[in-house]
């Protein structure tokens, strides 16, 4: 919690910073003062300089956590857990039924409102499957029969929950990713906030090259089956 307020305000105190600078710049070419916009010059590359490698060390020395199942994670009031996790090959749609290029794992997401009073969505949400390497899978596709999206559509996180939710209550999602079959270690993430700062905020999540946080999957049946099967 620390880390991501000191982050924000050290990138909101930078842009604001950078901001005085330029105009201070700016007036000194206007005046030609150019040994003193060139000394302003200096000063605002080398903080740029400061602020980018502080955020790379910050990234590269973050440690990714692993959520047990059946656990919570909260982004403020909007709290997601996995509820049930399955492999399958091949996906029940109408007319035909959908055949994975390697297999189907199909999480189901829970979203839990937290809130006292007003219902609340999701703020810019994103999901995803990251395995053992790193390698990140963010196509998912619809596998339940809770929105109105027919079965092996492209689905967004976003437009899993495009109504907003009443405090206290539980909506379900379920959906699939079709990953390659010799995949190891595959986590699921859930993060909000993706916005076009998140990536520049020093220890947020989303920066870049920062480590995730995942839930655990935990498969059952280990052996793939196809979901047709009854």
């Amino acid at each position: 919690m620390l880390e991501g307020i000191f982050g924000i305000l050290a990138f909101f105190g930078s842009v604001f910073g950078l901001i005085a600078g330029i105009i201070v710049l700016a007036i000194a070419l206007v005046n030609h003062h150019l040994g003193r916009a060139w000394k302003i010059g200096r000063i605002l590359l080398a903080w740029i300089g400061v602020y980018a490698v502080v955020l790379l060390v910050v990234s590269f020395t973050s440690q990714a956590r692993s959520i047990p199942p059946g656990e919570e994670r909260c982004f403020d009031e909007m709290c997601y857990s996995v509820k049930a996790v399955s492999i399958a090959h091949t996906l029940s749609a109408v007319p035909n039924p959908i055949t994975a290029q390697g297999n189907y794992f199909i999480v189901t997401i829970q979203l839990r409102s937290a809130a006292k009073r007003a219902a609340q969505k999701p703020s810019e949400p994103d999901l995803f499957i990251v395995d053992a390497n790193g390698q990140g899978y963010s196509q998912a596709i619809n596998a339940g029969s809770e929105i109105n999206l027919p079965i092996g559509q492209p689905v967004t996180a976003r437009q899993l929950w495009d109504q907003a939710v009443q405090p206290g209550e539980t909506v379900s999602r379920t959906v699939a990713f079709d990953l390659p079959a010799g995949i190891r270690q595959p986590g699921f993430a859930f993060i909000e906030g993706v916005g076009a700062m998140s990536g520049v905020i020093i220890g947020d999540e989303n920066s870049f090259f920062h480590a995730k946080t995942e839930f655990r999957l935990i498969f059952e049946p280990l052996v793939p089956k196809d979901s047709t099967d009854s």
